[in-house]
């Protein structure tokens, strides 16, 4: 069973991505609440990410594919630009509109802004990085954003009245996913060096790291949506 899912844990894990972006969808229409709506594009433009990735990294042959090669762009720097910094930034975004108070929101804004400089100034000083590795300093930064994102969003919940139907809301489920998903994954990241055909224990166990991380995070995701359907388009999600 293990062989079975570290062998096909890429498309296990597209399946479980689609799965919470399908149930985004579906209840897309059936709530107003901003920050959910958010939430869903998120969800499609990983799935959208995660698309591109695929056919750069099985489907090099294919006209289209070979060409965005040519170009330089390859599956290790599409990660780089369009989710170890897309991902945080839309993380960024969906917080800063569920949550209201407004230093929060401003520190939010900040972290936005510094993020960015760090990862422009680290692709100009070291472009050859960028676009053939993945730098453990993007990893802590991501990490380390998403836990200040939760740490305001649960300081500013619990202050709040609807602190006792914090299961009832979908932002509690999004950030219990994407809380565990980052502490689980950052510290493997670390040990990245070892990652070869020369030690096949460790890139299996890696794999299996993420495979059930990212399975852990979307079930959140997909439940979320499921157990805090609104009853009507009004109810605050």
């Amino acid at each position: 069973m293990l062989d079975f899912l570290t062998s096909y844990f890429n498309f296990i894990v597209y399946g479980f991505e689609i799965l919470a972006a399908i149930a985004g969808l579906y209840f897309l229409n059936k709530t107003k609440n901003k920050s959910t709506r958010i939430f869903v594009f998120y969800l499609l433009y990983v799935v959208f990410v995660e698309f591109v990735a695929v056919c750069l990294i099985f489907f090099k042959s294919t006209l289209l594919v070979s060409y965005l090669i040519s170009l330089g762009i390859k599956s290790t720097s599409w990660f780089n630009l369009f989710w170890l910094y897309g991902s945080i930034l839309f993380v960024l975004f969906y917080y800063h509109s569920l949550l209201t108070n407004t230093k929060f929101k401003l520190v939010l804004k900040i972290m936005a802004i510094l993020f960015s400089v760090v990862m422009l100034s680290h692709f100009i000083v070291f472009p050859n990085v960028f676009l053939t590795e993945h730098p453990p300093l993007y990893q802590i930064s991501g990490l380390i954003i998403t836990l200040i994102c939760v740490a305001l969003y649960f300081i500013e919940f619990l202050n709040d009245e609807k602190v006792l139907m914090i299961f009832q809301t979908f932002s509690f489920y999004a950030t219990l996913g994407l809380f565990v998903w980052w502490l689980i994954i950052t510290p493997v990241i670390f040990y990245d060096n070892y990652n070869t055909i020369a030690d096949w224990d460790f890139a299996n166990l890696k794999r299996r790291i993420f495979l059930f991380a990212n399975i852990f995070m979307y079930t959140c995701f997909t439940v979320g949506f499921i157990i805090t359907k609104p009853k009507s388009n009004n109810e605050i999600i």
